[in-house]
This record gives structure tokens, C-alpha cells and sequence, in this order.
């Protein structure tokens, strides 16, 4: 997959991207140090949800986005033991809570059109604040 993506920013000739492998529960990159971090369906895997996106908020410069694309809340069990979905989705709320908890200011969610299995695909964004930099100054 990285490697397929490397090729695709490339070819875009996209010279400010940088695409890591790693944890993402303890990514070890400095706080604040980038100005968009995509978490594109990972979550639903995850045992906590929530300290990985309190990981990737705390990777949010001022004036930066987190943009997090999973599944809304659904009840497709057979994903559990097909796929290893630990999470059947997720509560725009219960998104809206963490990005708020972890200091980011969550935009209002979008939810794409379901596919043919009834999945309907969420994006919430949340961007923390340029002026959390200007009182740190």
C-alpha cells in the first residue's frame, strides 16, 4: 500500500508529503508538526479508536487538520470474523467527543451514500486552532 501511494505522489510531482509506516498509538513524531494527518479507515480495527486519534490530534499543527474517513454505525457482525472488524462503525458523537477531548475543534461529519451492503462511509474533519500558536508566542 505505501508503496502504491509513494508511487501516486510522485507521479502528482507532490514534493511536501511524507508517508510513514509505524505505531499508531506512539507514532514518536514531534507534537504539532504537521498541517494534515489522515487516519483512512483504520480505526474500526483498533481495540482503543480513541487513543489513536488522540495520537493524531496531538500530531496537528496550529492551524492544521485531522481528517478521519470509517464507517458510520452499522450491524454487519459477519465483518467481525471475515475482516477482524473489532468496531462496527462509529457515532458521529462519539467521533465528535474524541476529536474534542484530544483540543481539536470538530467540523460537521459528512456520510457518503451507502454501498450495495448498506456501509455508509463517514469523513469528519476537526482543525485545531491558529490561535493555540499566537497565545503560545
Amino acid at each position: 500500500m505505501l508503496n502504491i501511494a509513494r508511487a501516486n505522489v510522485s507521479r502528482a510531482g507532490l514534493e511536501k508529503v511524507e508517508l510513514r509506516h509505524g505505531d499508531i498509538f506512539a507514532t514518536r513524531l514531534p507534537p504539532e508538526s504537521a498541517d494534515l494527518v489522515l487516519v483512512h479507515q483504520v480505526l474500526h480495527y483498533l481495540a482503543d479508536p480513541a487513543a489513536a486519534v488522540a495520537e493524531a490530534a496531538r500530531l496537528v499543527m496550529p492551524g492544521g487538520r485531522l481528517l478521519i474517513i470509517d464507517f458510520a454505525p452499522h450491524q454487519l457482525e459477519y465483518l467481525r470474523e471475515e475482516h477482524q472488524h473489532r468496531r462496527l462503525g462509529f457515532a458521529d458523537e462519539e467521533m465528535r467527543r474524541w476529536l474534542a477531548d484530544a483540543g481539536l475543534t470538530p467540523s460537521a461529519p459528512i456520510a457518503l451514500p451507502p454501498d450495495t451492503d448498506g456501509l455508509t462511509v463517514s469523513i469528519w474533519t476537526a482543525a485545531r486552532s491558529a490561535r493555540a500558536a499566537e497565545r503560545a508566542a
